[in-house]
């Protein structure tokens, strides 16, 4: 009986041995198991760099096609709302819808895809449509799509002027055959399941990215969320736009000055977009806005005399761009200027500029501070104090070296 229950002592010290090493294996495997699991493979890494970069390369698309656009700088086209990488034409003065695929063909952009092989997705804002009913696109212009970063008690922006998505793979019941039909929560009307946003954007955090205005929001991947957002903001925008609508009017003003019977630059408008010159005024000013409504001596487009583009006069550009010519190379010789300081105009203490032109970049939160005519007015657009004294001809570099800057532009 002793030796029977050694026996069994051995057996089970035995045994006991056994089964705590396979134990021990089957947590070792278990972990590497979780750690696998837990760490991106170099499949995921790979999709995720694809993705990130058909992001980057549309975001890049709409700010130069916003740059160039000859109708409206700063606007964008609708979204694709039937997946042929053209932008829907507008029904009446509005997109057919403000959330679509991405019109790739549209902008000159190759067949973007995400790492999971989906076309991208894109929400615009109303106000940067390009339709001449929209309200007018220049520095003061802002986007209103609001984006949440993480839950919707954080606020990434509420200027966004427009969204990109990268959906992901499908989740859930989501559904993306393109042959088959069914009511789409988004839209409310029945559309090949492959058009409706529904079937390729999530919800996280009461925030659905699957809707026509949002907000949307941008939030950690899961199980039940794989979208990948990228926001254009109002921020990123205007200054390129800025840049663009300068240098254009500065070439505009060289001709001027090379055709115009005075070899001169036309006088500043003060307030109702108007030249203040003479015999319509005691004197002339040669500091204040760019007189798109009428220029003296010689009017745009007269003679030789180039036109002002229609888009700079229907969209205000002409309310935030701070002009100024100096007194040699005004009408006369600026002999009746009543606002002219010095013969010339001085950046930096160099003297010899015969034209300024500030941009005031994108609108802050205090702008503008008061109507047109105030005298605070070009306080409240431009940051230096030097330039935004309008007593003198005297002006500075800009020093702020953030984007969203003034930007200063002479001649020559």
């Amino acid at each position: 009986m002793q030796r029977y229950g050694n026996g069994l002592h051995t057996f089970f010290r035995e045994r006991g041995q056994g089964l705590f090493v396979l134990l021990a294996l089957l947590l070792i495997v278990s972990a590497g198991l979780i750690f696998s699991l837990a760490q991106p493979t170099p499949l995921n890494i790979a999709n995720d760099k694809q993705t990130t970069a058909a992001l980057a390369q549309a975001k890049d698309g709409l700010i130069a096609r916003a740059v160039i656009d000859g109708n409206r700088p700063g606007s964008l086209p609708c979204p694709d709302t039937d997946d042929d990488g053209v932008a829907e034409l507008f029904s009446g003065s509005n997109c057919p819808s403000y959330i679509g695929r991405l019109p790739w063909k549209t902008l000159g952009l190759p067949d973007l895809r995400d790492g999971s092989g989906e076309r991208l997705w894109y929400m615009l804002s109303t106000r940067f449509r390009d339709h001449s009913a929209a309200e007018p696109i220049n520095s003061d212009t802002k986007g209103n799509i609001t984006v949440y970063s993480g839950s919707s008690s954080t606020v990434m922006t509420a200027e966004a002027v427009a969204v990109i998505f990268a959906s992901g793979a499908v989740l859930g019941t989501q559904n993306r055959d393109p042959s088959t039909s069914a009511l789409c929560p988004t839209t409310s009307t029945t559309i090949a399941r492959n058009l409706c946003a529904a079937n390729y954007l999530d919800s996280t955090g009461g925030v659905n990215n699957a809707t026509t205005s949002g907000p949307f929001i941008s939030a950690q991947r899961s199980n039940s969320f794989n979208d990948r957002l990228l926001v254009l903001t109002t921020s990123e925008l205007i200054p390129p736009v800025e840049m663009r609508v300068a240098r254009e009017l500065r070439t505009i003003l060289q001709n001027y000055k090379a055709v115009s019977a005075c070899a001169c630059y036309p006088w500043a408008d003060f307030s109702d977009g108007y030249s203040d010159a003479p015999p319509y005024q005691l004197g002339g000013l040669n500091r204040g806005r760019v007189p798109a409504l009428g220029a003296s001596p010689e009017n745009w487009g007269t003679g030789a005399i180039p036109p002002l583009p229609p888009w700079f006069l229907n969209n205000n550009w002409r309310w935030v761009i701070y002009y100024s010519a100096g007194r040699n190379f005004l009408q006369g010789g600026g002999a009746t200027c009543t606002s002219c300081v010095n013969t010339t105009l001085s950046v930096d203490g160099v003297a010899g500029k015969e034209i300024v032109i500030l941009t005031p970049g994108p609108a802050g939160a205090s702008r503008p501070l008061g109507p047109p005519w105030s005298s605070t007015y070009w306080q409240s657009y431009l940051e230096d104090a030097q330039n935004n004294d309008d007593s003198n001809d005297l002006y500075v570099t800009p020093s702020s070296t953030a984007y969203t800057r003034d930007r200063i532009y002479t001649i020559p």
